[in-house]
Order: structure tokens, then sequence, then C-alpha cells
């Protein structure tokens, strides 16, 4: 395609179109986990110009991927030679109704913003542990966040949002709107189109209480069963994550690292339920305080030059066997990382197949994950990606496509049980038929007697 086309559609659109020779495009180019060349990025204002995009990608036969915060694990939300839609723009936080404590928020607002934002009303969404990731990613895939137990995933809040299709069509979802697709895009990603903005109901949180505590890795054979424990009877409103890390060089030491967050305003109640934590081993550092929730959310950033492959999957029971795997195999030198997750809770009350997220009645969420060169030829990746599951591959069941930096089809498989599968590729062919939204965790369009494409 010539430079010419590009050029033309520039002048169609009151958006920003940004090519290869333009002085933003290397800021714009690439995302959080992957290096990208797209032939063009597009940053739409209005839902005309994304239906624009996308009829652009369709009549050029361009590669297209979205973007909202850019911090997918798989890195497809850029390309080489095709088109991004980038949706910063749509970054807007409103409060619609304070009593019923619904709020609308664009799918490019990163959560950091939209914490401090609802922060002066006193409400806070269970949203992910990160300020930069986008509203956008994270909703279409689930979102497991700092107060999951208590209110359930991102996806579990939701009203209501507004989807551009790829027939440039622009609709509501809810419960009552389209409510095939409503289903779908809580969980499935964006297979279905270009999310403009989500409705939530949030939640009433002024402040939480928590922060970091760090033991040591020699303790983690004797913490882990203690910890997972103490969690299955804990209050809902205790949220925690326990991290195997196995250091970066000789600056940063492997560690045992306990993330907390009590998500209530009774600073001694919270204490009282954070203590036994505290008491698991030897605390080598804490820093345990009152903050308002958006103080919880962290900035994740990656050495320069460097990409995170990661697995994803869920336990149901953290037992004696799964444990000793994990102390193991993590936790040491030149080891993957790994995270545990503590759920249950509201994200367990909601039944499997109400959501495209259907791995609900789980006892922990568990990641597996190593920092490699971005050099890394691609079948040296998938090989450090595969050798970092293995040791705990036959304990784990389902994936989180969040934090799933393979998009193949056994990560696919994983992510969505053949029921919610069959039900995605009836939703696919109903508004994607030709798979134009292909650069993610892809489901295929059932063909037209409801079966699965190969």
């Amino acid at each position: 395609m010539d430079r010419h086309t590009f050029v033309e559609f520039q002048s169609q659109l009151t958006g920003e179109v940004v090519l290869p020779e333009s002085p933003e495009y290397d800021d714009l180019r690439n995302v959080f986990n992957q290096t990208g060349n797209p032939a063009v990025i597009v940053r739409p204002k209005n839902t005309d110009e994304i239906a624009g995009a996308i009829r652009f990608a369709q009549d050029n036969q361009l590669k297209l991927s979205v973007r909202s915060g850019g911090h997918g694990a798989t890195g497809l939300s850029t390309n080489d030679g095709g088109l991004v839609i980038d949706l910063s723009h749509f970054n807007s936080v409103e409060v619609l109704d304070p009593a019923q404590r619904l709020v609308r928020i664009g799918t490019g607002a990163k959560w950091g913003d939209v914490a401090q934002a609802l922060a002066p009303h006193g409400l806070a969404i269970s949203s992910g542990d990160t300020n930069s990731v986008g509203v956008g990613g994270l909703t279409l895939g689930g979102g497991i966040g700092w107060m999951v137990r208590k209110y359930g995933l991102t996806i579990d809040s939701l009203e209501a949002a507004e989807i551009v299709t790829a027939d440039g069509r622009t609709l509501r979802v809810s419960a009552n709107e389209h409510p095939d697709l409503f289903w779908a895009i809580r969980g499935g990603g964006g297979n279905f189109g270009v999310v403009t903005y989500f409705d939530f109901r949030a939640q009433p949180v002024q402040t939480v209480v928590g922060g970091l505590v760090t033991f040591d890795i020699a303790e983690a054979e004797s913490i882990l069963p203690k910890w997972i424990e103490y969690m299955r009877t804990a209050p809902e409103e205790l949220n925690s994550t326990i991290a195997l890390f196995s250091g970066f060089g000789p600056e940063v030491p492997p560690g045992l690292f306990m993330y907390v967050c009590y998500g209530g305003d009774d600073e001694a109640v919270a204490n009282a339920a954070i203590q036994p934590l505290l008491e698991l081993g030897t605390v080598r550092e804490q820093d345990i305080q009152k903050k308002p929730y958006y103080q919880m959310l962290e900035d994740a950033q990656l050495p320069p030059g460097f990409r995170v492959l990661s697995t994803t999957g869920f336990i149901k029971t953290l037992n004696q066997d799964v444990i000793d795997a994990l102390t193991a195999s993590y936790g040491r030198p030149g080891a993957p990382i790994v995270q545990i997750r503590s759920l249950g809770g509201a994200m367990s009350r909601v039944a499997p197949e109400a959501t495209a997220f259907a791995h609900r009645n789980y006892e922990v969420f568990i990641l597996a994950g190593k920092p490699v060169p971005v050099t890394t030829a691609p079948e040296e990746m998938e090989r450090i990606r595969k050798e970092a599951w293995r040791p705990i591959e036959k304990f784990v069941e389902g994936a989180y496509i969040n934090f799933q930096s393979d998009a193949g089809e056994s990560s696919i498989n994983a992510a969505y049980p053949p029921a919610t599968y069959a039900r995605l590729a009836r939703v696919k062919a109903a508004y994607d038929p030709n798979n134009l939204f292909n650069q993610n965790h892809n489901i295929k369009p059932a063909v037209s007697n409801g079966s699965v494409q190969p």
C-alpha cells in the first residue's frame, strides 16, 4: 500500500492519524510487552472515526490491533505493517449517579487515573494492581483486582457498555440490550468490536489498609501452608498475594513478597485481620498503612530491552503437593517468578456460565513468568515460557487471558471451557463473522450450522 493511501485517509478524519514519519510515532508504536512497527496509528475521538478506521482496515486488508493501555501480556495491541486503533482519547471518568454509584469510564482511561478521580466521591472499583493499565483491556479480560474477594471481578461491577462492531454500528450493550454481546465482552477479550466506554456500579470504598510485607525466601515452605490456611477463613475484605521472587541481578536478591489489601475504613478492624499474616514468619520489612485505594496501585515497569513471558491458571486447593512444587522450583536465582493470589468470596458466588470468564470456583490464581531480552528468538521464548510453567502445570486448570503472554490455541483452550468457547463462537459469528478482530486470544466465528471453525 502506498503512502498516498494513508495520507488520503489522514485527510478524511478529524482525529489523529499517525504515520511512521510523524514525530509522535516512536512514542506510540510500542507497548508494554512488545515492540511494533504499524503502518498507521489512528487516535479517534468519536465513534464515527472508530468506524472509519475499521472500514479502512477492512478495505485495505490490514491487520487491526486495538489499544487501550497497551499492557496486554501478548503485545497484540500493536503490530507490524497494520493499523492500530489507539483509544487514549476515550479517557473520561464521569459519575452518572452518585446515589446509585453509577460511573461511566472511557475505555482508554488508565486505572490509576480512574482511582484518583473516584476517590473524592468515596468510590472505587476493584481493577487490577497497576496504575498504567488501560480500562478496556483489563475489563474485557475479567479483572482480578485488590478487592476481588469482597466485590468480585471488575466485570462483576459492569452494568453496560458501548461498542463499535465490525460493520460500523455503535451499540449499547447490557443485560437487556444485546445481552449475548454483553455476556461475551465480560471475559471474552477484544474479539467483538471496539468498546468506547463502560458503565460500572462502583464500590463504596474511601480507604484501604495495605502494603507490602517481605520475608526471607527460605521461609517459603513454612509460610505458604499457614498463609492459605488463614486466607480460607479470613474476612472477605482482606486480599493477599504472595510472590516468590527469584531476584534480578546482584542488586535485587530473592525474597518472599506478600502484598496485602483490606478494603475497609476501620483501621483497627483491618489491622486485626492483617496481624495473623505478619506472624507467618520473620518480617524483614513491611509498610502496611491506611491509604486511599489509588495508592495500592503500583507502576509496572520492565528493565529496558526486556519483555515478560508468562503463563497463568487456577488451583482448586493449594495443598502440600502444590506447595512442595512451588518451593522447589521458584524463588531462587535464575528461576522464574511465581505469584499466588488468594481468591474466593464474591468472585466465587457468580455462576461460571454467567459471564465469559468461567473460572470462578478456585482457591488461588497463579502466574509464573520470566523476563527475557526482546532479542530472544521466538522459539527460545516459547521454550522458556513452557519451562517456567512445567513444575506446576499438572496442578493447574484454566487460564486468565490478561496475564497470558501466549495467544496460541493451547492458551485459548485453557482460558475458555468448551461450552464457553462454543457460545463465544456463536456471538462472534453474529457480530464479527469475518474475524476482523483477531489480534487477541482469538475466538473463531461459528459456521452456519453452529459448529466452531477449525
